[in-house]
């Protein structure tokens, strides 16, 4: 009955099609790029499907510029805590945001009725499958509203581009209608002479004989006894980094650096953690303490001969 008033409504130049929303939300029917004028979602009761951004996003590509949709869902007028059970969650005004961030303008709502105690007890029980049905639809009455929204595409298709023009005018452009040269805007600017009241005085008048004279070195000398003002330190306990007077005896003192103790090495009793220490110097890691000594037998200690300390060449 519904596809043969929507193509009575048509016209026979026009195309009415079907689809259902699940099969649009996981991407199993495709819907043709601005091929539609009206999309009407959701347009029999019960109205139990909450359009996803997704949703949203895809029917907005499908419309044609300037396109309209229509819409019915199921809101709740008002926070639904008290529920302990609420099927519905979005509110109105959450409705026609996501709307508008889906990329649709002039989004209002149509009409908004109550649902009737009847109607939520047969949707909490074959829909929703609430265990108390009457008592869900009790508590629910007069919470849970049926909205008629509505929506437009903008008037430019998604990916439409204009070009700009940066060029300079042209001297044609300056003129006006008659073919006359428009005259150049005036700057903005105050007219002093229309306002009586206000006076501007010189600067230069304000200055006294005293201020034109060169002070000398002796005036910008610091006076005897007086300390050059100290800066504060990073972490002062004196006083002075919140504008007091420092106190000497609990002045700041910086914190020297703790050095860690270096452990002396045993070449004696080193153990290997790579193992690799006795084989020789090809085969040790560049922090190995026998780096430049012969190999040797792991637990044999290394010593150098009396011949090996003295230099090869004798000057």
């Amino acid at each position: 009955q519904l596809r043969d008033d929507l193509a009575k409504q048509v016209g026979s130049g026009g195309k009415v099609d079907f689809e259902q929303v699940d099969r649009i939300d996981d991407g199993a029917a495709a819907l043709a790029s601005a091929c539609y004028d009206r999309v009407i979602a959701s347009p029999v009761w019960p109205h139990t499907v909450e359009h996803s951004s997704r949703v949203l996003g895809k029917l907005l590509l499908a419309l044609k510029p300037s396109g309209i949709l229509e819409m019915h869902e199921l809101v709740v007028g008002s926070e639904p805590g008290s529920l302990d059970v609420s099927p519905v969650t979005r509110t109105r005004d959450e409705l026609l945001q996501q709307l508008k961030f889906a990329g649709f303008v002039d989004a209002q709502v149509v009409s908004q009725d109550a649902v009737s105690e009847s109607a939520l007890q047969a949707l909490a029980s074959d829909h929703w499958r609430v265990a108390d049905a009457a008592q869900f639809a009790a508590n629910a009455f007069g919470r849970i509203f049926e909205v008629a929204g509505q929506a437009k595409k903008p008037a430019y298709n998604v990916g439409a581009a204009a070009a700009l023009s940066f060029g300079k005018r042209g001297k044609n452009s300056a003129s006006g209608t008659d073919g006359k040269a428009e005259p150049a805007k005036k700057a903005w600017m105050i007219n002093v002479e229309s306002d009586d009241e206000a006076e501007i005085e010189d600067q230069d008048d304000l200055l006294e004989e005293e201020d034109f004279a060169k002070p000398d070195a002796a005036s910008l000398a610091r006076p005897d006894g007086v300390k050059p003002k100290r800066k504060a330190c990073k972490n002062c306990t004196c006083g002075l980094a919140d504008g007091l007077e420092p106190d000497e005896s609990n002045a700041c003192k910086p914190k020297e650096k703790v050095k860690k103790p270096t452990r002396p090495v045993d070449l004696v009793n080193v153990k290997s953690a790579c193992g690799n220490c006795s084989l020789g110097d090809a085969f040790r890691c560049s922090s190995c303490p026998y780096l430049g000594m012969p190999a040797f037998k792991p637990g044999e200690k290394v010593t150098l001969g009396g011949s090996m300390l003295h230099d090869d060449f004798m000057p």
